[in-house]
């Protein structure tokens, strides 16, 4: 098994970088060359994830990584379940 993007995080995530660096919605619409606004707002309440090449753009613009923008999350069960698998010991 592997993580997910948790959607709605990373829209926190996103909102918290912009507000930091002073952003507003209209300023990330030019800055990426987005014809409206609906996707950046889309972005911010988890309905959607900016594309790869938008998101290493705003790493760029927030001067941080795309780790730190991406929120992602694993099962706790499924995590112990993949180790379970490569330890010898019972679990």
């Amino acid at each position: 098994m592997y993580p997910y993007i948790n959607f709605e995080k990373t829209g926190k995530q996103i909102q918290k970088y912009m507000n930091q660096g002073g952003y507003c919605v209209q300023d990330i619409q030019t800055y990426l060359g987005l014809s409206c606004k609906q996707s950046v707002y889309k972005w911010l309440k988890g309905k959607s994830l900016p594309n790869l090449e938008h998101l290493c753009a705003l790493s760029y613009l927030f001067h941080c990584t795309l780790d730190d923008l991406v929120v992602t999350q694993m099962n706790y069960y499924v995590i112990k379940e993949a180790i379970c698998q490569y330890s010898l010991g019972d679990c």
